[in-house]
């Protein structure tokens, strides 16, 4: 008769744990921008629900990118931050797809970008053709993929 009651305390303990309750979570999301050209302009944009600081790795087919210099991107929660500069530009008719990696620690060189040495917080993965005739880019990228940092 005791084993019952113990054992509901113990699955308690496991779901309501204070280390599940205060895991630090990222979301990434792109905005998208027609040009009067009808070129498409990317940006990435994050967020987090609790303070933190990330490096961003971007990879793609062809080619790989980091924020760089040596520093951190500080994010406060509520408050989203685009972390790529000015973004990038894909014609239409071309295939987009792309990785944006969040890491504990800055790349300060090129050698740390194309091979990190920090931990992989979170990983993000953008795909999408950009349609030929397209005036006005569609929502899917714009939604938000949220992750645990960890």
């Amino acid at each position: 008769m005791r084993r019952a009651p113990i054992v509901l305390c113990a699955f308690g303990l496991v779901v309501f744990s204070p280390e599940r309750a205060s895991a630090a979570q990222a979301c990434a999301w792109i905005v998208e921008v027609v040009e009067d050209d009808g070129s498409h302009m990317f940006k990435l944009d994050l967020s987090v629900d609790a303070p933190a600081s990330v490096a961003v790795r971007f990879r793609g087919p062809g080619f790989t990118s980091a924020s760089m210099g040596g520093e951190m991107i500080d994010l406060e929660p509520g408050e989203p931050q685009e972390v790529d500069g000015e973004g990038f530009e894909v014609s239409t008719g071309d295939a987009l797809g792309f990785e944006a990696q969040l890491y504990d620690r800055p790349m300060a060189s090129l050698e740390e970008m194309n091979s990190p040495t920090g931990k992989l917080l979170a990983a993000f993965a953008f795909h999408r053709t950009v349609g030929v005739a397209e005036s006005a880019p569609p929502p899917d990228l714009a939604v938000k993929q949220c992750k645990p940092l960890g």
